[in-house]
């Protein structure tokens, strides 16, 4: 176990976060299977003021839970001078190779659905009757499921990651002929991959952020077609993946034949935050869909075009910035 004040708060977030999240999930499943089963209005109140409790007090266990992923990386970025190898956070994920790739996958899902929640939240905030405090409640209880897990992950992790341990560098893995992310462009596109994928990039993502142009012109948010957007958007993510992998970041550190994304962030550190617009650019995609899926209802379905409005401007706003980072880096590169 590599003890500093990074690890020790990642344990600490974990371990509350752990406790929080087991209270606020059963909670929030009993006050979902009482919530229309009140018979007085004293009943009612009663519930309704629990039901204010556990959402406030959730709130801020989600809250932290967001900015637990960005920190579950600096504080591997912090253990990279205690473990023998390691160059960049690749080696330290190496040590724990399993759990880290698990908790890798569950954290961007965790981020999708507690931001999805919070959208919810607010929009039903909004409204006079609550209509979606069923919902809510009981989204809370499966999302807490999720947390748990992460949060038992992130406590795991930190105590398994022991000091001194030996691992490869990410050339080995990142760099080699037969990598995936080589292999399947040059597969489809041939030998001059690079340049079509590049292309590919752009098109996709112009043609992503053109869709949701025309779906706020027009206010076109029937559920179908905010169901397809969210599945372009995630096409154009794993383009995007793609590349990044092997053709922007090679280029932004300088090193053409290097592909590590974590050795991205340690040389180019502002492109944490192009990941960043690109991550909540793509997400509010996603979020639009699932706030319409889930939030109309009564006095919520006349808040919802408008709500879903500016959700789709900040993905819009977002994805825009994104390009205009990536743009100037590839200028000045």
């Amino acid at each position: 176990m590599i003890l500093n004040a990074l690890s020790i708060t990642m344990i600490f977030i974990g371990a509350l976060s752990a406790l929080l999240a087991i209270w606020g999930g059963i909670s929030s499943l009993i006050l979902y299977r009482k919530w229309k089963r009140t018979a007085t209005p004293e009943e009612k109140t009663s519930l309704e003021d629990r039901s204010y409790l556990v959402l406030l007090i959730m709130v801020i266990v989600l809250l932290i839970r967001l900015i637990n992923w960005p920190l579950f990386y600096v504080t591997l970025q912090s253990f990279i001078s205690d473990i023998e190898g390691a160059m960049c956070i690749f080696g330290v994920t190496q040590v724990k190779v399993g759990l880290t790739r698990f908790l890798e996958f569950l954290k961007p899902t965790n981020f999708f659905l507690i931001g999805g929640w919070l959208m919810l939240h607010v929009l039903d905030r909004a409204t006079k009757t609550s209509p979606l405090m069923r919902k809510k409640l009981l989204l809370l209880s499966i999302i807490s499921l999720f947390v748990l897990i992460d949060s038992m992950g992130d406590i795991f992790l930190m105590i398994g990651i022991a000091p001194e341990s030996l691992v490869s560098c990410c050339t080995t893995v990142t760099d080699i002929l037969n990598r995936p992310t080589r292999t399947t462009p040059e597969s489809i596109f041939g030998p001059e991959y690079a340049q079509s994928l590049q292309v590919l990039f752009f098109i996709t993502h112009l043609a992503l952020m053109g869709f949701i142009g025309v779906t706020l012109k027009f206010r076109i948010f029937r559920r179908l077609i905010l169901g397809l957007l969210s599945l372009f958007a995630v096409l154009n993510a794993f383009v995007f993946l793609l590349s990044q992998i092997e053709v922007f970041a090679p280029r932004m550190m300088h090193l053409p034949f290097h592909h590590c994304l974590y050795c991205l962030w340690q040389y180019v550190p502002d492109s944490i935050v192009m990941f960043l617009l690109f991550i909540l650019g793509t997400f509010s995609v996603g979020w639009g869909f699932t706030t319409e899926l889930f939030g109309r209802q009564g006095e919520a379905a006349d808040l919802l075009p408008g709500y879903l409005r500016k959700i789709y401007w900040f993905a819009f706003f977002f994805l825009s910035a994104f390009l205009i980072m990536l743009i100037i880096h590839l200028l000045v590169d």
